[in-house]
């Protein structure tokens, strides 16, 4: 038998024990939650990294698809990307010719002064264009081609294989651009060459876009000119006025319209009737694109905040900028200065 104050212990001991236990438990809780926390934490990064930022707000009720903030994110993903991955890969590396080489020599003499720094394609297009008219390809063929004594004595070689040209013949006569000057390189050649269309889809249903309507049409429907607006409330204006105006239009059914006679419009249409669905591709041929506000982009989270291009930082600090500049400059719809007042 215990005596009470063996008891006394023995509880006591008891209680510090359970209390440890619970003690550890919450610890073990607290470590849980914050792992949770830290794991939702990446994947919300995670997400705001990559191009299908949209999809997750689809998922969480975000923008349809069908959205402005989709249509960019799609013209990056599809269009950007690919043509700006591919100017980069091209112009990735630079070389100038070693000190002794030769072949500066060879091509010097014939008048052919290459830049102080160049690609191994330009390099190879250079030679290949002198072997072509000066060279021997016996029998009819462009793949082997016997050198004369100065060939021999530039490539070391008797004959030259074309397929290895660049390997087994230029590259001894050239060494690497240091990385600076192959970067600022690579970066001006993107810039001179880059070129995408303007997303059609983003310029019409981009509700900060706004338009230019040919005077003639805008003096008919308003009675005055130099009116500009977005693309929906044009449409509607002009489809209005195709239905209801009996002076420039005339119904002759639910869907067929004609183009009155001797109006400031019967010259601007090479066609008298129309049907009530071209619409909007008759307003496409008498309206301009004069650029975007851009407020409606502004909301989406992925292009607003997403990190800079690794090429052309210098012009185009995000994704935003750059697009920005491509659908608004990129296009044939813009008034065209030089041949007209707006060339239509």
């Amino acid at each position: 038998m215990y005596s009470f104050v063996q008891l006394k212990k023995i509880i006591i001991i008891i209680i510090i024990i359970i209390i440890i236990i619970i003690i550890i438990i919450i610890i073990i809780i607290i470590i849980i939650i914050i792992i949770i926390i830290i794991i939702i934490i990446i994947i919300v990064i995670i997400n705001f990294t990559y191009l299908d930022q949209c999809r997750t707000c689809d998922r969480n009720g975000g923008p349809a698809k069908e959205s402005i903030d989709h249509m960019y994110v799609d013209f990056i993903e599809e269009e950007l990307l690919p043509e700006i991955n591919s100017l980069a890969e091209k112009y990735a590396d630079w070389w100038t010719f070693k000190p002794s080489s030769p072949l500066k020599a060879y091509l010097s003499d014939r008048e052919i002064v290459m830049d102080e720094y160049f690609s191994l394609e330009e390099l190879r297009y250079r030679v290949m264009s002198i072997l072509e008219h000066a060279a021997q390809f016996p029998n009819n063929s462009d793949v082997i081609v016997l050198a004369d004594q100065e060939l021999q004595m530039v490539f070391d070689s008797w004959y030259i294989f074309v397929p290895d040209v660049v390997e087994n013949h230029l590259l001894s006569h050239v060494i690497p651009a240091p990385v600076d000057i192959s970067n600022d390189l690579q970066n001006k050649h993107m810039i001179e060459d880059f070129f995408v269309y303007s997303p059609v889809d983003i310029i019409y249903k981009d509700p900060s876009s706004v338009f230019w309507i040919h005077p003639f049409v805008d003096f008919a429907m308003n009675r005055s000119t130099g009116n500009v607006g977005s693309w929906n409330k044009l449409l509607f204006m002009f489809t209005e006025f195709c239905l209801n105006n009996t002076t420039y239009f005339t119904r002759f059914s639910d869907s067929i319209i004609g183009i009155n006679v001797n109006t400031s419009l019967t010259s601007l249409f090479d066609f008298k009737f129309f049907h009530l669905s071209q619409v909007e591709t008759l307003l496409q041929q008498i309206t301009k694109f004069l650029g975007r506000k851009n407020s409606m982009i502004q909301s989406c989270h992925f292009i607003t905040h997403n990190p800079t291009f690794d090429y052309i930082t210098s012009i185009h600090p995000n994704v935003f900028t750059f697009i920005d500049y491509i659908i608004n400059n990129h296009n044939d719809m813009m008034p065209d200065f030089k041949t007209g007042i707006f060339n239509i």
